[in-house]
């Protein structure tokens, strides 16, 4: 025996003031309402429906020459001395259709002695489905560069990106070493991404 409950497009569920225990089904929307005999619509079943902004730890990395350029340890990605514009890429593969990507925050550390040169770059990138294929930096998508000895902390407040269909994303990074104490290197652990979903 199938149990059928009021139902309607929101608009009109928004209409209505459910009694006390009365559940309504908004068909469009696919949201579940129960009365309380005071609020118009019903109040919303399992949550609020509001946006709720997540950080995302993400550490995995896509290295086009391992071994020779950017390479895979336990510690995340590393750039050993006397490398030049070397490349790697960060898929934010975790992101849904509709999400908003917000800000990210890359961490690692740079190890330079006087007269080393040491330089890391970070940009956020859409990849856009077409023919050929196509990339879009993302405005206020790219980090301050890091040149300095030590830890590194550096955020990008990036416009808000709202992921759509037939776009990935990723952060491109790009790192430059010298080769004067043949000591200097640079370390990626990963990133956090903020990221507003609904």
């Amino acid at each position: 025996m199938a149990l059928q409950v009021k139902r309607g497009l929101a608009a009109a569920v928004a209409a209505i003031t459910p009694v006390a225990g009365e559940p309504v089904w908004a068909t469009d929307t696919k949201i579940l309402y129960l009365g309380d005999g005071a609020t118009a619509g019903g109040v919303q079943v399992g949550g609020s429906g509001a946006a709720v902004s997540r950080v995302f730890l993400v550490n995995n990395f896509l290295c086009p020459a391992p071994g020779t350029e950017w390479t895979p340890t336990i510690k995340g990605v590393e750039l050993a001395a006397n490398k030049t514009s070397a490349k790697f890429w960060i898929p934010l593969d975790f992101l849904k259709i509709g999400d908003i990507i917000t800000t990210y925050k890359i961490v690692g550390d740079a190890v330079k002695v006087a007269g080393d040169t040491v330089t890391f770059d970070c940009k956020l990138v859409q990849v856009n489905k077409a023919d050929p294929i196509t990339t879009t930096d993302i405005t206020s998508g790219g980090i301050v560069q890091v040149a300095a000895d030590g830890n590194f902390d550096v955020a990008a407040n990036c416009d808000d990106t709202t992921v759509a269909t037939d776009k990935q994303y990723l952060l491109e990074c790009v790192g430059t070493n010298s080769n004067v104490s043949t000591t200097e290197h640079i370390t990626v652990i990963g990133v956090e991404i903020t990221v507003t979903r609904l």
